[in-house]
């Protein structure tokens, strides 16, 4: 099985069709106006953190794997830092705004939008199980720079900046547990168990935490179907401030991470997991942020939304340019 320009187009598709209930129950007001927030609660507190156990919990460990993970956390860190470079450099006015407009341009939906993206595209696939081992090093690059230079970005105050966010975060406590598990047992962790009661009893955590994992995609989309339902529509698409930083999103950066890894003699998982995650479009948190610092939010909602909607054709066209014009093949 390979991944090809019709592959990236129906899966883009089919994460559209899993937007439409959230969009059916935002407009017809059966969940109440905070509905989106809890939602996304649960999506990034517990089913993305049952997924990161359940990545590497399941999974055995090889020098080739470990080799990626390292590749993909430096390769991803590496992009992040030209494009706030190349942000900072273009974007220099200090108003509310422009800091959204900063933020929004480089941080990408990679845990909303990414992992139920990779998820479905790899499904079947024999690298599938790499893509979403090396998709936790882009989770954890962008969980320790978004509370970080993402704070910072927004806040404008260095004591904003939260180390204990960042530690405390249940997303990269399940990444260091199971980064740590994974590397010393190497292998799947029912599989170190003697037969028995114990191993039952493993076996039974494990279905729960895979079923928590698996409500990963469909609850993503279904939160970005709410929050497009709640938005108006005229904002939405008359902001051209907007269009520059989807602009900025969806092809610059992307066309960075095609350059940075195109050429280098690594594994074409590597290459895909980075393009893929940081090709995404604008992050959710940038809109929690603003609300968070009065930093006009509905701005910035309307960056992330308006951004998502282009998605559905920036991401099948850079994958055109990663494949054809780059001959990167998966």
């Amino acid at each position: 099985m390979s991944i090809n320009f019709l592959t990236v187009l129906i899966t883009v598709f089919a994460l559209v069709l899993m937007m439409v209930p959230g969009f059916v129950f935002g407009k017809l007001k059966l969940l109440p106006a905070k509905g989106a927030e809890t939602c996304s609660n649960i999506v990034m507190y517990c089913c993305q953190t049952a997924m990161m156990l359940d990545v590497f919990l399941t999974k055995t460990y090889t020098k080739e794997i470990g080799k990626n993970m390292l590749y993909t956390f430096v390769l991803s860190l590496a992009v992040h830092l030209i494009m706030y470079a190349l942000v900072t450099i273009i974007f220099r006015q200090k108003s509310d705004r422009a800091v959204i407009v900063k933020y929004a341009s480089f941080f990408s939906n990679c845990g909303f939008m990414g992992i139920p993206f990779l998820k479905m595209l790899f499904e079947g696939h024999p690298s599938g199980d790499s893509v979403l081992i090396c998709t936790a090093m882009v989770l954890t690059v962008f969980n320790i720079l978004n509370w970080t230079l993402g704070t910072l970005i927004i806040s404008g105050d260095r004591k904003a900046v939260s180390v204990k966010k960042i530690v405390l975060n249940p997303v990269i406590i399940s990444i260091v547990i199971g980064f740590v598990l994974f590397i010393t047992i190497k292998k799947p962790i029912d599989m170190v168990i003697p037969a028995g009661a114990l191993r039952d009893i493993m076996a039974k955590i494990m279905v729960v935490v895979k079923a928590f994992s698996d409500m990963v995609t469909p609850l993503s989309m279904f939160v970005i179907g709410l929050k497009l339902a709640n938005i108006n529509l005229k904002q939405l698409f008359l902001d051209w401030q907007a269009y520059i930083v989807s602009g900025i999103k969806l092809l610059v950066m992307p066309l960075v991470s095609i350059l940075l890894v195109a050429f280098l003699p690594i594994d074409v998982v590597v290459k895909y997991t980075v393009f893929l995650c940081l090709a995404m479009p604008t992050a959710t948190s940038g809109a929690l942020f603003a609300v968070m610092y009065d930093k006009e939010s509905d701005f910035a909602t309307v960056c992330v939304l308006l951004s998502t909607i282009l998605s559905v054709v920036s991401l099948p066209v850079m994958f055109l340019v990663m494949s054809g014009l780059f001959n990167v093949v998966i």
